[in-house]
Parts: C-alpha cells; sequence; structure tokens
C-alpha cells in the first residue's frame, strides 16, 4: 500500500526510471495504473509533480489524476488503460493497414490539439507512449499518455542549452543540436515518425 491509498497488484510496464503497475485506488474504489518512480530526487520529484499538476482532459489524453511521495517512494497515478501500447501492437502484428493508420493519427492529432492548447509540448510522442483502449468489437481508440519530460511552453525558456530531451528517432533535426526550445511543432514531426513507424 502506498499513501494508505493505493495497492499495488502486478508490474505491467518498466522503463528506464519506473515501473507501472496496475493498481487499486481504495479512495475510488477503482483500477489504476500507477507509475513507481524507482529513484526518488529533487528533479524527479518535481518533473512528476509537474506532470500531474497539468490535468489535461481530452477525448484521446491520458492523464495524471493524482500523485504521492511516501516513505521514500514516489507515485503517479492515471487511469487504467487495458487494451496495451502502439508499440505491442506493431510488435505483435507488423504495419497496420492505411485505414488503422488515418484513425490513429486522426485522434492523436485530436490529442496533441488538447495538450498544445493547454500550452504544453509533449516531448515523446512514441508507439510505446499511445495505449489503446480495451472496447471489444467498438472502433479503434487510441489515448497518448506519459508525460514525464512535457514541458510548458512557459518554460521552455529555461530548458538547459545543450541539452537533447526525447527519444531517438522521434526528435527533429534541429534538436540534436540542443539549442533549440521545445515547440510543438517537435510533437508534430515525432507524430509523422510514428506513423512511419506504423506502416512499416
Amino acid at each position: 500500500m502506498v499513501a494508505g491509498r493505493w495497492e499495488l497488484r502486478e508490474p505491467i510496464a518498466s522503463g528506464g526510471t519506473s515501473t507501472v503497475w496496475r493498481a487499486t485506488d481504495h479512495k475510488l474504489g477503482t483500477a489504476c495504473a500507477a507509475k513507481l518512480l524507482r529513484q526518488r530526487d529533487a528533479g524527479q520529484i518535481l518533473r512528476f509533480a509537474r506532470e500531474q499538476s497539468r490535468r489535461l482532459v481530452g477525448s484521446h489524453v491520458v492523464a495524471p489524476y493524482a500523485w504521492a511521495a511516501d516513505d521514500g517512494t514516489a507515485i503517479i497515478v492515471f487511469e487504467l488503460v487495458t487494451g496495451g501500447s502502439l508499440r505491442t501492437l506493431i510488435g505483435d502484428y507488423g504495419g497496420l493497414s492505411d485505414g488503422t493508420v488515418v484513425t490513429i493519427l486522426d485522434q492523436l492529432l485530436d490529442a496533441l490539439t488538447d495538450v498544445h492548447r493547454a500550452g504544453i509540448v509533449h516531448r515523446d510522442v512514441k508507439p510505446a507512449n499511445v495505449l489503446l483502449q480495451a472496447t471489444g468489437e467498438g472502433p479503434l481508440d487510441v489515448a497518448l499518455t506519459d508525460f514525464g519530460i512535457a514541458i510548458a511552453e512557459s518554460e521552455s525558456r529555461l530548458t538547459q542549452a545543450g541539452m537533447v530531451i526525447g527519444t531517438p528517432g522521434y526528435v527533429p533535426p534541429e534538436v540534436l543540436s540542443g539549442n533549440e526550445p521545445p515547440l510543438p511543432a517537435h510533437d508534430l514531426y515525432a507524430l509523422g515518425r510514428l506513423a512511419v513507424a506504423l506502416i512499416l
């Protein structure tokens, strides 16, 4: 139990600095996804606090709804999305049909519209950060998630010169110099690279 509220059930994903667990939110009585930070330091805690505070609302965005630091552990909590990621989908089945790719891109453009309208640059648009809603026989429904390295455009001037943040292959060439502030256009470049990954 973390912070007396979230009971971790089983790990469902793992990254460089965190593990995502299927969990139970005992305050709400619902299942959720809980990202557990592996290492706790001031910079990461601030990033997680900023991530939680964004509270993005959009039909194709999964943003965090709560966070806590408890006994040396940091946790950030999201709605549980159970359909897996685009990375898993294309890993299992290869390239997708043109119609499916168009549907996914339309929904992600809607998501980025909401993100950019909120004054945020995601900075890590890629197949692993797009989740599939479990819809059964219903139409395909995807959601953009993982705002761990997102930044408000108003904060972009504070980005350290020479620092490149993002996933190789999804970062625009001009960003690789380390002197380009984060811009919404960079997310659109990454979306284009994501489209290529879905087709190949």
